[in-house]
């Protein structure tokens, strides 16, 4: 029984870290997006797509931002922003790693 708390603290740990990573990920892609594209406030827009528990901010700001086509990014604002991307699916693997593990443990405790 006390492996099982154990385990569920690991994998809220998982969880955790996997929501907030993707979403510090977003937030800066978001900005980097705004950034390039011309958008007054792009951390407002980082922030607001960011927050939120049913994601309005992130779908108001894609489709806020088709009227701006990309202006202006260089090469090394293109790296980052696939970095992020990258970065991004990785938190979604410890998200989803961690509620995994968190309903296998309900599945066996229930």
């Amino acid at each position: 029984m006390e492996r099982f708390w154990i385990l569920g603290a690991i994998c809220s740990a998982f969880l955790i870290v996997g929501a907030v990573h993707t979403t510090w990920q977003i937030y800066k892609i978001v900005g980097l997006d705004a950034r390039s594209r011309g958008l007054k406030h792009p951390k407002l827009w980082g922030l607001l797509s960011a927050s939120g528990n049913n994601s309005s901010g992130l779908i108001l700001y894609l489709t806020g931002r088709r009227k701006y086509p990309v202006i202006r990014q260089t090469q090394e604002e293109k790296r980052e922003m696939e970095s992020r991307k990258r970065r991004a699916g990785v938190g979604l693997v410890f998200l989803a790693a961690g509620g995994i593990g968190l309903a296998a443990i309900g599945i066996l405790l229930g």
